[in-house]
């Protein structure tokens, strides 16, 4: 049934750059204390999360949220000790290195920054290497200022770090569960399998960090690629982004213990070591950024088969099915569920008079009305022309009566535009409805006896004078 989806009131600005600064802060502060001693963070999620945010919420990003994430970077380092210059230099490069990315994927198509598309992750990985490389070409003239190395060193391990966590992090907010996701179903064929199958991706997982435990060596990086792989052709984009991210990062903090510091005495290893974690996360992102394309696509294909194309609502075969599994299920309740047949009054008039075009927005209005009066469980369909039909499932004779009667005196009371857009003058409609309920028509009516029945008495309504209700 067409339905105007109710999202959640959004944050106050005022409240939600409050938030977005405290948020910078911790963020600030698991970097800080990832630190070696007298050099820059392991591991610096914020610059990923400060992107990853202004990117999904476009509405917040404003002066102020810059503002607020600038007060949150230097609070957190002047907190821990550090020297005012530097907190300004370091975090100015922070801010810099995130708008960066953020100037290249604020314009994409909402389904690419949603991860929604085959291409989601090349664009993402552009914005990253963008984003890496301003950051660390503003950062690295610190190097032999603030921790006597050179530049070059502050340079490779800056764009490394923030590389791997962009690619890590920016994705797990892109692709995090919204408020107006459609229902749709699991990737991967999962829905109606046993739980063995459900969980086996996550489970190839825990058997590769084992066997990897177990044999270590040079190539241990890559044995849970087979296992990323098949969770992001398993699960969401979400979930297979939340799953690099925890064995990228435990896979990073397994090969660097014990073997390297986040120093300039290491900085080829660990500009190779991130970067491989890098590639290691790519590919599973790309599959699951491919995985949410088809579902996509698939999830608008079921959707154009089932409804009409003009009015939005369910397509006749659709209402059918769907409508037999109401009546089938209700008629074993003790309310029983009614069906309604409404037509629309001197359709054809309109049509002649003010030219087809007219008469679809006559259609797609009354439909429109029709769905805001009935309730989320009723099911509303076009049988074609200007024919429509409604189930209304655990309801008596009189509620049923009732709401035809709010139906037709919804479509009477609304002027209905005759150009899109609501341009254009305004027509007036009515709608012949019949109706009849399962409780009189004994217990083994089905959907197609109850249409037959409710289509006799809509004739009677139309013969009756328009406008009206008559019972079956």
């Amino acid at each position: 049934m067409l339905r105007t989806l109710a999202l959640p009131r959004p944050m106050p600005p005022a409240l939600a750059w409050l938030a977005l600064g405290l948020l910078i802060f911790g963020a600030c502060l698991v970097g800080i204390f990832a630190r070696p001693i007298g050099f820059l963070s392991a591991f610096w999620p914020a610059n990923a999360l400060l992107l990853g945010l202004l990117v999904r919420y476009p509405h917040l990003a404003r002066p102020p949220a810059w503002a607020a994430a600038a007060v949150g970077y230097v609070a957190a380092d002047l907190v821990t000790g550090s020297a005012w210059g530097m907190a300004l230099w370091l975090n100015a490069a922070n801010l810099l290195g995130a708008t960066a990315g953020w100037l290249v994927l604020r314009r994409l198509d909402e389904s690419i920054r949603r991860l929604q598309r085959t291409a989601s992750a090349l664009y993402l990985l552009l914005a990253a290497l963008v984003a890496s490389t301003v950051g660390a070409l503003a950062g690295c003239g610190a190097a032999p200022v603030y921790f006597n190395a050179p530049w070059t060193d502050l340079l490779s391990l800056w764009f490394s770090t923030d590389l791997m966590n962009y690619m890590l992090i920016v994705p797990v907010v892109l692709a995090a569960p919204r408020a107006d996701d459609p229902p749709h179903a699991p990737q991967g064929g999962l829905q109606g399998m046993p739980l063995f199958w459900r969980v086996a991706p996550i489970s190839s997982l825990l058997l590769a960090e084992g066997i990897r435990t177990v044999i270590g060596g040079p190539g241990m990086l890559a044995f849970v690629v087979p296992g990323l792989l098949w969770c992001a052709l398993s699960y969401s984009a979400f979930t297979a982004s939340l799953l690099s991210l925890v064995v990228c990062l435990w896979t990073m903090a397994g090969v660097a213990t014990g073997v390297l510091n986040f120093t300039p005495a290491h900085a080829g290893d660990v500009f190779s070591l991130r970067v491989g974690v890098t590639l290691l996360a790519l590919g599973p992102l790309a599959v699951a950024c491919a995985s949410a394309a088809r579902a996509e696509a698939l999830r608008r294909l079921d959707h154009a088969v089932r409804h009409d194309d003009l009015t939005g609502v369910l397509a006749r075969r659709a209402l059918l099915k769907q409508g037999a599994r109401l009546v089938a299920s209700h008629q074993r309740g003790s309310a029983g569920a009614a069906v309604l047949m409404l037509d629309v009054d001197f359709f054809k008039q309109v049509n002649d008079q003010h030219g087809h075009g007219a008469g679809d927005q006559l259609l797609i209005g009354i439909a429109e009305a029709l769905a805001r009066t009935l309730r989320p469980q009723d099911l509303l369909g076009r049988l074609g022309g200007e024919e429509f039909a409604a189930v209304l499932p655990g309801v008596s004779p009189a509620e049923a009566h009732a709401m035809a009667e709010r139906l037709r005196s919804a479509v009477e009371q609304q002027p209905f535009a005759t150009a899109p857009g609501g341009h254009g003058p305004t027509q007036h409609a009515t709608v012949s409805i019949g109706l009849v309920h399962s409780a009189t028509m004994g217990g083994n009516a089905d959907m197609d006896m109850l249409l037959l029945a409710a289509d006799a008495a809509l004739y009677r309504a139309k013969a009756e004078g328009r406008n009206r209700v008559a019972l079956a």
